[in-house]
């Protein structure tokens, strides 16, 4: 099959697990034999790109500090050609899509490109897609920083149809709870590990010091806060034998001020990013993997890397990956309370739970269930699938492209007079 992959970014130049998951993909259908070309945005600092990637799209970084205008105008402006529409970028898919001429698109992450504009275009010109929702993009699409829009809701529900894969029921949840509903046919796949099994785990634990790490953003809504306070209770329990090593960037500085508030330097040491490929390696000498994210985490890679690899995660008990792995069986769970972590902590060191079972069952589960391997032949069915569907009747590329000029043009003028009124 020709296949045309849409992301907002595309690596090396990624901002997480989102755009290394596309590329995971389209390496692996390409490796199947597939025509697949990737349509993405300009890198944000130079980068190499093999010639299937095509860097054509602009894009609002809105995950950057300076990546939107700062007056309230140029703020709007800019959110909406992240979020609603860039008539730029529809004639940029308009134009790949003439040259290649795809039987599918596989679309990924596309806020930042006016993903509600690439994905109106993709049905007004009748071009079958699947779309791999690792987070709640369409709400994005649908909304401001501060809320949904119902009329852009109810639009994208009523002409938004095609093939979804959402990476946990809850995220579909989520997604509908916001009032926009996936028309077509949704389907439930888990994220993925790639790789192989490699060296075992260093040893498991039996007594002594008990190494806990977590990766990640370093932030309140990652659950750090609740890691730092679950260690401080620990301690003042009477344990002191621990240590808990936090990898990633600092996003809310005074998280650092808490551990040395908490007199907690001796045990909670911020280590900084680590390469993707020595934090694989690092997991082996760890004995848990904390990762008390918040309810609404779509999934969560890390623990799943965490587990392949020997280190037993203890995760939020409600989480995307809490519905795909099983308390007692695959990795332990708590609720997302310092006071939790902390006694399932205590009960690691006295020896109530032994992580040796959870490890290796863990570990077989996610070799076997959750590698890229598994997980493929399901999207590459839903490609064939979406690929294979009745064809309707197609507007043409030039109406596409001018309709997404008149939207755009609205658009500003609608701020213009909200902003000024």
């Amino acid at each position: 099959m020709k296949i045309l992959a849409l992301s907002n970014l595309y690596p090396p130049d990624f901002i997480g697990g989102y755009e290394l998951a596309c590329a995971d993909v389209v390496d692996a259908l390409r490796d199947r034999g597939h025509d697949v070309r990737v349509l993405t945005a300009a890198p944000r600092l130079p980068v190499g790109s093999p010639a299937h990637v095509l860097r054509r799209f602009k894009l609002i970084d809105e995950w950057s500090e300076n990546g939107m205008g700062t007056s309230p105008f140029a703020f709007r402006r800019d959110e909406a050609e992240s979020r609603l529409v860039s008539a730029y970028n529809v004639h940029a898919l308009t134009t790949v899509l003439e040259e290649f001429q795809p039987d599918v698109v596989y679309v990924c992450a596309i806020t930042g490109l006016g993903g509600f504009g690439l994905m109106a275009c993709l049905q007004f010109l009748d071009i079958p897609w699947v779309w791999q929702l690792g987070d709640r993009v369409p709400h994005h699409l649908c909304s401001t920083r501060q809320r949904v829009i119902p009329g852009l809701a109810e639009a994208f529900s009523q002409h938004i149809r095609g093939h979804y894969i959402v990476v946990s029921d809850q995220l579909r949840r989520e997604i509908e709870v916001g009032g926009i509903r996936l028309q077509g046919h949704v389907e439930t796949i888990p994220n993925w590990i790639t790789g192989t099994s490699g060296a075992t785990h260093r040893g498991f634990y039996r007594g002594g010091h008990l190494r806990i790490m977590t990766a990640g953003q370093v932030a309140r809504w990652k659950g750090t806060d609740v890691l730092i306070e679950a260690a401080a209770r620990l301690r003042d329990s009477g344990h002191d034998d621990f240590s808990v090593h936090i990898y990633g960037k600092v996003h809310q500085p005074d998280l650092p001020s808490l551990i040395h508030s908490l007199h907690l330097a001796n045990h909670v040491i911020l280590q900084g990013v680590l390469p993707h490929s020595l934090l694989l390696e690092a997991y082996r000498d760890y004995d848990l993997f904390a990762f008390p994210t918040l309810e609404r985490e779509p999934f969560g890679l890390v623990p799943l890397e965490a587990v392949a690899r020997g280190c037993v995660p203890i995760i939020s008990r409600r989480c995307g990956i809490a519905e795909w792995l099983v308390h007692g069986v695959h990795c332990l769970k708590a609720e997302r309370t310092p006071e939790a972590f902390a006694r399932v902590f205590a009960e690691v060191i006295e020896q109530r739970i032994d992580l040796q079972p959870l490890a290796r069952r863990g570990a077989t589960a996610a070799w076997r269930d959750f590698h890229l391997d598994a997980i493929l032949p399901r999207i590459e069915r839903l490609l064939v699938r979406a690929a294979g569907q009745a064809k309707g009747i197609a507007g043409s590329s030039h109406d596409a492209y001018r309709l997404a000029r008149m939207a755009e043009q609205l658009t500003a003028s609608l701020l213009e007079e909200a902003i000024a009124a």
